[in-house]
């Protein structure tokens, strides 16, 4: 076994969590997350593949390529693995060819240019490539072409009035977690708002991966907009609240910013999580038994929240499982930090069964007008089987005391029995 993918499998164990649909990886055997191909290799392949043709995308598919070759390039980079230089300039040089082959996006394109590879994520992946050859001004260049772009398709308007080339965007909300609690949902009901818009990407990872290229790296992924547009902006990379040390990066850039976080019952939480991570048939099958060992490996260290969120505990790929659903703890680090009405905590159940009602809070919380929706789709929903009543039972004594810490300290009920 070569040295890269020993280093991969450990990686996947410990860090695909960030972003488990990928499919760089796929998941087999016990405990083991096995990588489908070494990244360089997937890497070149994805160059290949949009090389074949710079400018007919018709669909899917094509669009699929520069996914895949995005999150392969941030998943190496995760693992501090270098990129081969002659692989970083050919994708370089294949980049900025599709870019070159793009339309000026002038209103008439915009239906035309629907099915190139989503314009604002050609400049993203070249954004990506050029940051890892070291150079960084160019890849922020490139990141305000793509914020610029993808406003541009939905807003025209107010691109050409307010768009100021000389302002650097800056998030007004953040939505750092929960995982596997309604996040995507929550963020493209808001970003459907006429006043909300999007960051370049739903999730930025800047500040668990990417904090070290500085403040202007981040703003760049927001909408330059004028202020008096009253428009708003944000992300959600929902694993910034299992960080503690983050909330002191956020408050050190962005003292003002609003957080707004969704809580599910932390057994469905759970199930939902690891069957995102676990989908064969034979570890559906033994998901009982995991799930109680480490409920009893849990038990054993305590209330100690430092034993319990240690590198050793975590190590266990289904340990984070229940270990990220114990929402007390994340939560205390950030309102140590932050004040409280910096704060909207939502249940995902009212997400989920009231949509309508639910974002009207976001709204009054951001200070927005209601916006009714003719739809409300529900993202990334999963599929598993039921648990049984015994496992259930468990993992409802196993939270209950958490879960009364949590309705003590914020004042609130989740009636999560």
């Amino acid at each position: 076994m070569s040295n890269l993918l020993q280093k991969l499998i450990t990686y996947c164990k410990n860090v695909l969590k960030i972003k488990p649909n990928n499919e760089s990886f796929q998941i087999k055997g016990e405990d083991s997350y096995i990588c489908r191909t070494e990244y360089e290799e997937k890497i070149y392949r994805c160059i290949k593949a949009i090389q074949v043709d710079s400018r007919n995308f018709l669909g899917y598919w094509d669009l699929q390529r520069y996914y895949n070759l995005k999150f392969a390039l941030l998943d190496l980079s995760r693992l501090g693995e270098k990129i081969d230089p002659s692989l970083l300039e050919e994708g370089i040089t294949t980049l900025r060819k599709v870019i070159e082959n793009q339309p000026n996006i002038p209103i008439i394109d915009i239906v035309l240019s629907a099915f190139r590879p989503n314009y604002p994520l050609a400049d993203v992946v070249l954004g990506i490539l050029l940051t890892k050859q070291g150079k960084t001004e160019e890849a922020i260049a490139y990141y305000q072409n793509a914020s610029y772009k993808q406003t541009f398709k939905t807003y025209p308007e107010i691109v050409k009035k307010h768009w100021d080339i000389n302002k650097k965007g800056r998030p007004d909300f953040l939505i750092p977690g929960f995982m596997k609690c309604g996040t995507t949902s929550l963020y493209q009901y808001l970003t459907a708002h006429p006043q909300v818009l999007p960051s370049v990407d739903k999730e930025l990872y800047f500040f668990t991966n990417f904090f070290e290229y500085g403040t202007d790296f981040y703003q760049a992924h927001f909408p330059a907009i004028l202020d008096k547009t009253k428009c708003l902006t944000g992300e959600a990379s929902a694993i910034y609240l299992h960080h503690p040390s983050i909330a002191k990066k956020v408050f050190s850039l962005f003292p003002d910013i609003k957080l707004i976080v969704l809580l599910r019952n932390p057994i469905e939480r759970t199930i939902s999580s690891y069957s995102l991570y676990h989908k064969s048939v034979s570890e559906q099958n033994k998901r009982e038994l995991a799930i109680s060992a480490c409920i009893e490996q849990i038990q054993q260290v305590g209330d100690n929240s430092v034993d319990l969120f240690s590198i050793e505990a975590l190590s266990s790929s289904n340990m984070i499982h229940l270990l990220y659903s114990l929402y007390i703890y994340h939560l205390k680090e950030w309102l140590s930090v932050f004040p409280r009405d910096q704060f909207l905590i939502l249940k995902s159940e009212d997400l989920f069964g009231n949509p309508s009602a639910t974002m009207n809070q976001v709204y009054d919380f951001l200070g927005l007008p209601y916006n009714q929706l003719r739809f409300y789709r529900n993202s990334n929903v999963g599929s598993y089987s039921p648990i049984s009543d015994n496992l259930r039972s468990q993992l409802k004594e196993f939270y209950r005391p958490y879960n009364q810490q949590l309705e003590e300290y914020l004042g609130m009920k989740f009636d999560w029995e």
